[in-house]
């Protein structure tokens, strides 16, 4: 078998696997984004590069942080204390104390409002690590499978370019064609070499991208011929709330109104109570000690005004931030669902074309060459044409699933397309040890 039965065999191998892996397209109403899911073996590749990935880990990490200060902001802000007393004099005194502070202003409560804001924001933070790094990864699979699938088609190009040398070669040494259009031949060899190392280089690099975020190219499922459709309405408000960056957004947001509660409950002095029980011994006179004490703090050298605006400036500045990433998100949204669409559309029509393929033309256009209807330079150019139509046509498989990528980050489709619902998170582990 030559390297062009090769290359048109694995290409039909490709497309029947893939062809069998993607189901039937389920599209939501009310201008959500498709619910089909991926197939199993590519939703369980994401996990293992989630598991490997220290991007991951580390957000992960952050999660259990946060989740135990908000555990932390949430226990009681003062704790009692005791007070032991000895005085040996004219008249000795023994006594015991205990004082507690009194959370008078509910200061509790607002710290842990603004701790559960911040745990929130930092999990949104995670989910969107957890995209980020899916989503390369399916680009870069992507991008590793139609490199394959390039060189493949670069080394068809060589050797029909080498088979042509070697016809052209015989031609000339019977006198049928001139030195000039031998060297023609050898030339376009010579270049169809050179894009071949370029193809090979592209292929490095889309392995080390996929390897970059724990990728393992061994591992790799068949990607799908190409993605699903998608609703071409807008995106509705709930999906564009769901986003990972407006969430983060809008928590940070609550997280910085909870902090002007705290600063304003901050300004408000907590009483210290104490109780005091002992003796006092007078010479022959033996009398018990009954105190209670309170202790109100007096802020007048510092009445922490500076802090309350300096949050009130805060949460000013985060809702801002929330309104400009709603607009971001909605028009990125716009724009990725348009740019995916159109590339889908030329994708698929290229693939359900009937236009000859490389091998097939080739053949045809080397019978043309052998019977004098074409000059080396026409068979050149056309067989060049469509080797370069059919890379280019490859390639846009490849932006194809950036352009899917690019939709799912927009719309916030990731879970229900891997159908991750049920991926273990930090908040679900035990952070009270």
């Amino acid at each position: 078998m030559n390297t062009i039965q090769r290359a048109h065999r694995a290409r039909a191998v490709l497309c029947l696997a893939v062809g069998t892996a993607l189901s039937t397209v389920a599209m939501a109403t009310g201008g959500d984004v498709a619910r089909e899911q991926a197939p199993p073996a590519l939703v369980a590749a994401v996990r293992a590069v989630w598991e490997r990935n220290a991007a991951v880990q580390a957000a992960e990490a952050k999660v259990i942080e946060a989740q135990s200060l908000a555990q932390a902001a949430a226990k009681p802000l003062y704790n009692p204390e005791l007070e032991l007393a000895v005085q040996n004099a004219d008249v000795d005194t023994r006594s015991i104390g205990l004082a507690q502070q009194v959370d008078w202003s509910g200061k509790r409560r607002a710290r842990a409002a603004a701790a559960d804001a911040g745990t929130r924001a930092v999990e949104a933070e995670r989910d969107g690590v957890r995209q980020s790094v899916a989503l390369d990864w399916l680009r870069g699979a992507a991008a590793w499978q139609v490199s394959q699938a390039r060189v493949a088609l670069g080394a068809e190009r060589v050797d029909l370019l080498a088979q042509f040398v070697a016809l052209a070669q015989k031609r000339l040494r019977a006198g049928d064609i001139p030195v000039l259009e031998r060297d023609l031949a050898e030339l376009a060899l010579q270049e169809a070499r050179a894009q071949q190392a370029e193809l090979l280089a592209e292929g490095a690099k889309a392995r080390q991208a996929l390897q970059s975020v724990g990728g393992v190219v061994a591992e790799l499922p068949p990607m799908p011929d190409a993605p699903p459709a998608v609703d071409t309405r807008a995106l509705p408000d709930a999906a564009l709330a769901a986003l990972p960056e407006v969430r983060r957004a809008e928590a940070e947001r609550e997280t910085a109104e909870a902090r002007v509660t705290v600063a304003e409950r901050d300004r408000r002095p907590d009483p210290t109570i104490a109780l005091t029980t002992g003796r006092v011994t007078d010479g022959p006179f033996n009398d018990r000690l009954v105190g209670v004490t309170v202790r109100v703090p007096l802020f007048v050298r510092n009445d922490h005004r500076a802090e309350t605006v300096a949050a009130r400036a805060n949460a000013e500045a985060a809702e801002a931030g929330l309104r400009d990433t709603r607009t971001r998100a909605s028009a990125q949204a716009e724009q990725a669902r348009e740019s995916y669409l159109a590339l889908r559309e030329a994708w698929i029509g290229w693939r359900d074309s009937r236009a000859a393929r490389a091998g097939d033309r080739a053949a045809l256009l080397q019978k043309l060459w052998e019977a004098g209807e074409l000059s080396t330079a026409d068979y050149l150019v056309q067989l060049r044409q469509g080797l370069d139509t059919e890379l280019a046509a490859t390639g846009v498989r490849a932006r194809v699933w950036q352009g899917w990528a690019d939709w799912l980050a927009a719309s916030g489709g990731l879970a229900a397309w891997l159908d991750l619902a049920d991926v273990p998170a930090a908040s679900n582990q035990d952070v009270s040890r």
